[in-house]
């Protein structure tokens, strides 16, 4: 799928924003660093905002952000948390290979329907996932931002397991 086509996959418009911005400090093509980025242009949204350092060596990803809505459903701190101590075990199979494959294509990744299920509650909504590279080539981080109708996730209501409904993946080749 091509760029311009992926962005009109996405419906909500608080993604479109954080994807526009994402797109706008790339530069020639190169994937955007997490220093480019300014949360100040994404100020109304960064609740729904949430990171990941990405170890390639180890293949490893580290919380590194989460915004309100998105820290709610996560019993520990985000920031420093393992990948696999923020999901159920059950779970972390998944998420790690689309975190992995979204790294190592890298590809920018949307998904819309199911985003979650915590107990019997499934949420709806959109999420996005976009490669960060320090270097424009080599994938080191992933932005993601998840627009969910139900107002709340609560460690109250038990584990909260990751949902995908219907995927949309953009391959992002960087220019070196």
């Amino acid at each position: 799928m091509q760029f311009a086509d992926f962005r009109q996959t996405i419906l909500s418009p608080a993604l479109q924003v954080v994807l526009a911005h994402w797109d706008a400090v790339r530069d020639d093509g190169r994937l955007p660093s997490w220093e480019m980025l300014r949360p100040s242009q994404i100020a109304p949204y960064l609740s729904m905002v949430w990171a990941y350092k990405y170890d390639r060596e180890t293949g490893t990803f580290t919380g590194r952000l989460a915004g309100q809505r998105i820290a709610q459903g996560v019993r520990q701190n985000f920031r420093g948390l393992p990948m696999q101590d923020a999901h159920p075990s059950e779970n972390y199979p998944r998420v790690l290979d689309y975190m992995s494959r979204i790294a190592t294509q890298p590809a920018a990744y949307h998904s819309n329907g199911a985003l979650f299920r915590q107990g019997d509650r499934v949420i709806e909504g959109e999420r996005i996932i976009l490669p960060l590279a320090g270097d424009g080539i080599h994938c080191d981080g992933l932005l993601g931002a998840s627009d969910y109708h139900h107002p709340h996730l609560s460690p109250d209501h038990g584990p909260i397991t990751l949902l995908s409904g219907a995927e949309d993946w953009c391959l992002m080749t960087p220019q070196g």
